[in-house]
């Protein structure tokens, strides 16, 4: 028994030899390892091009793409302005980056960040003013032929629609942003940060570590892993093999609810943690077809009775499906799987699913469908999704609630929590620097008391029940068009107009409350994030 420490210590040090031959090894000359920036419009564009090129392999569904693992010919043309600009003024408007300074082995760009939008809001005969003002900084670069880094960084004041404003007072969360402060009365105020390191010893292998947001899916929204929640710390490692074909990506993540510690009364004592890991691994079976396994866990770091707890070892090895086999479907620690299909039918056409299954109870379905070149006007997509999650989805029991499916209050997958029934229907066109994207929205829900038993994933799963039903129904339709100035930043100057009908009805009482919001932007913004407002 006394050589078995000095046996793990030599496997120790061996897998770490091994891999650093490994590593050096496979040392080339791959110097652009940045993340394409997490932007719906962009994926769509994206897919459209890897339809034109299929030859190209790229995994579709695991967002961001890093540049490591996809062909530039995909995304150039997206970001880079062929027109002739005579003056230095101009040529930084519509086509270059605010700094671009490049010597040897380090490549540094930076960009002034913003939104600056101003509106009105019609809220059952209540009018008042809604705006964001948003300034910021994005710093990006590569050192060497091997390393990336970028960094993101937001200070947002806010005044939401009527709708909005309500749901984010419930949290305490800006939408996407994370916890907020009373700006104002009505508004919030909310800082957020980003950024990472990104590390390519070869072409087939990434490692990163920072603060950010992931997306797992082909669709508009994600049953498995989105980034509707705020930024959180995470670590993560990419690998491709088998030709490119087969992609594995496993994700630690470090995440927090908003409670705060019971230790201290301070104002701004620590919230309660917890761990969170999301493994996938991706297979393109053929020039059309790709597959993909996902899994989910939130990880208990936090018991009542204790205090802060060690996350458990299978936080910590990063083989899909190790959590699941190790603790159960339906343990202590809040596992997700996941299948993710999509297919392309032709040059036009691409369909797509995931199937969600929570604990062993609780399902999700999504089904889509995608026509790019929309009525053959070149950069012109519609796409059709459904959704369809059952009560309870991404909850837990009162005992484990803090393992529920979300970060900071924010759900990690689909933004209207669960037990609910969703249509979208997104249009959107281009014509030279003009874009134009519509959409229409319908979803019901239902919760099994006032307060979202059944479809809010904060609230345990096991409270009892009123037997009184609450049935909500929304319609949201809307229209935007800008005018896009720099692609590299996706500066646009924009106008939105957007009109949204609730009604909630308790099947006890028959009483059905109806409302409704109609709201406007003008704007002037740079968009390299994503926000669902719409819901």
């Amino acid at each position: 028994m006394g050589t078995l420490p000095y046996k793990l210590l030599y496997l120790v040090k061996s897998s770490f030899l091994f891999t650093g031959i490994f590593f050096l090894g496979h040392l080339q000359s791959y110097s652009q390892h940045q993340n394409l920036p997490l932007n719906f419009q962009l994926s769509q564009q994206l897919e459209n091009n890897h339809i034109k090129n299929n030859n190209l392999i790229i995994h579709l569904a695991s967002k961001p793409i890093n540049q490591a693992f996809c062909s530039p010919t995909l995304y150039t043309s997206i970001y880079n302005d062929t027109g002739k600009y005579y003056y230095a003024f101009t040529e930084k408007l519509f086509q270059k980056n605010l700094l671009f300074v490049e010597e040897d082995e380090l490549k540094l760009v930076a960009d002034p960040l913003f939104n600056f939008a101003y509106g009105r809001t019609l809220s059952n005969d209540s009018v008042y003013k809604i705006s964001t003002n948003t300034r910021g900084i994005r710093v990006a670069g590569d050192i060497t032929k091997h390393f990336s880094f970028e960094t993101k960084v937001f200070e947002t004041q806010i005044f939401y629609p009527e709708y909005l404003d309500s749901i984010a007072d419930k949290k305490t969360a800006a939408f996407g942003l994370g916890r907020s402060k009373v700006f104002k009365n009505k508004g919030h105020d909310v800082a957020m940060s980003t950024g990472y390191i990104s590390f390519s010893p070869s072409k087939q292998i990434n490692l990163q570590f920072g603060q950010g947001k992931h997306f797992y899916g082909n669709g508009y929204r994600s049953l498995l892993l989105s980034d509707n929640a705020s930024p959180a710390p995470y670590f993560s490692f990419t690998a491709q093999f088998l030709n490119d074909r087969v992609q594995y990506k496993n994700i630690n993540s470090w995440m927090q609810s908003l409670t705060r510690l019971p230790a201290t009364n301070s104002a701004e004592a620590l919230y309660k943690r917890k761990g969170a890991s999301f493994r996938t691994l991706s297979f393109i079976a053929s020039q059309k077809l790709q597959l993909g396994l996902f899994e989910g866990v939130i990880h208990q770091n936090y018991i009542d009775s204790i205090g802060q707890v060690p996350l458990p070892i299978s936080f910590y090895i990063p083989i899909i499906g190790v959590s699941t086999l190790l603790n159960g479907l339906d343990s202590k620690h809040n596992s997700l799987l996941g299948l993710n299909i999509n297919y392309q039918l032709n040059q036009s056409f691409s369909i797509y699913s995931q199937l969600m299954l929570d604990n062993s109870k609780k399902k999700g379905l999504q089904l889509g469908l995608k026509w790019f070149e929309f009525a053959k006007v070149k950069n012109s997509w519609v796409q059709l999704e459904f959704n369809s999650v059952e009560a309870y989805s991404y909850s837990s029991s009162t005992e484990l609630i803090l393992q529920s499916y979300s970060h900071s209050n924010q759900e990690l997958a689909h933004p209207l929590g669960a037990n609910f029934n969703e249509f979208i229907m997104l249009a959107h066109f281009e014509k030279g620097r003009w874009l134009t994207t519509g959409k229409i929205l319908f979803s019901s829900q239902n919760s099994y008391n006032n307060v979202g038993l059944g479809s809010n994933i904060l609230i345990a799963e096991n409270i009892p029940n009123t037997n009184a039903t609450y049935s909500k129904k929304v319609s949201l339709s809307g229209l935007e068009i800008s005018y896009l100035f720099n692609r590299k930043t996706n500066m646009q100057l924009f106008g939105s107009y957007y009109y949204r009908n609730e009604s909630i009805k308790n099947t006890l009482s028959s009483i059905i409350n109806n409302n409704f919001e109609s709201f406007w932007h003008i704007g002037f913004r740079t968009t390299l994030l994503n926000f669902y407002h719409d819901i």
